[in-house]
């Protein structure tokens, strides 16, 4: 079953299945990486007699994941948890290679891009402190404050490392943004219409303008 969920995973950079089962791939899909960067004969066996579909596992394992994490000194799976499945109530993952096309990181950074847009007070200045424009406060507040810088410029680092992953200039990001931006304003007016006629509902079918 591993077998065939890592094979699976260095196909499609990605795969979904139980949080169990996608620490035990995580573990076995890192130790392929470290085998195509080898790149010897003797890693090449290995990795043959643990893959399956080895027409593509195989030559993409050892020429473009090898190329892709060859200064990369481990980490190259990332965990997403779900949530739990309907049924059995198991908790469900992604498990996917990093610095992939469409990597689910990558798109949650769009997404957080927008909300910024939508909401600017999101983002946190990270030269408030430097131009001494703290406002007093107490020290757990200010505790809070540096956490938050240091999460901002964590994220900028990832939005740059994206673009350079992906060869996304400026303007294409842009364009992400404006598009994930315009998704939002389209589920929030269709939340809010989903609102007014829930209340409408409650009110017995008779609302005036005044209740909005």
């Amino acid at each position: 079953m591993l077998r065939n969920m890592v094979s699976s995973l260095i196909v499609h950079n990605r795969i979904k299945t139980t949080l169990p089962k996608a620490k035990s791939a995580s573990r076995l899909a890192e130790k392929m990486v470290t085998w195509g960067k080898r790149g010897d004969e003797h890693a090449k066996t290995q990795a043959m007699r643990f893959l399956r579909e080895h027409h593509l596992t195989i030559p993409k394992l050892f020429s473009e994941m090898a190329d892709r994490y060859r200064t990369r000194e481990g980490g190259y799976t990332r965990i997403h948890k779900l949530g739990y499945r309907d049924g059995d109530n198991a908790p469900m993952a992604v498990l996917e290679y990093v610095d992939t096309p469409k990597d689910l990181k990558y798109s949650m950074l769009i997404k957080r891009l927008a909300r910024i847009e939508l909401e600017p007070s999101l983002r946190v200045s990270p030269t408030i402190i430097e131009d001494g424009q703290t406002p007093k406060m107490g020290k757990r507040d200010f505790k809070k404050l540096l956490n938050r810088i240091k999460g901002q410029k964590k994220f900028d680092r990832n939005v740059e490392k994206m673009m350079k992953s992906e060869e996304m200039s400026k303007d294409d990001l842009d364009k992400k943004v404006s598009s994930e931006v315009n998704r939002l304003k389209t589920l929030n007016e269709k939340e809010k219409e989903l609102q007014i006629e829930s209340k409408i509902r409650r009110k017995g079918g008779h609302l005036s303008y005044e209740s909005f």
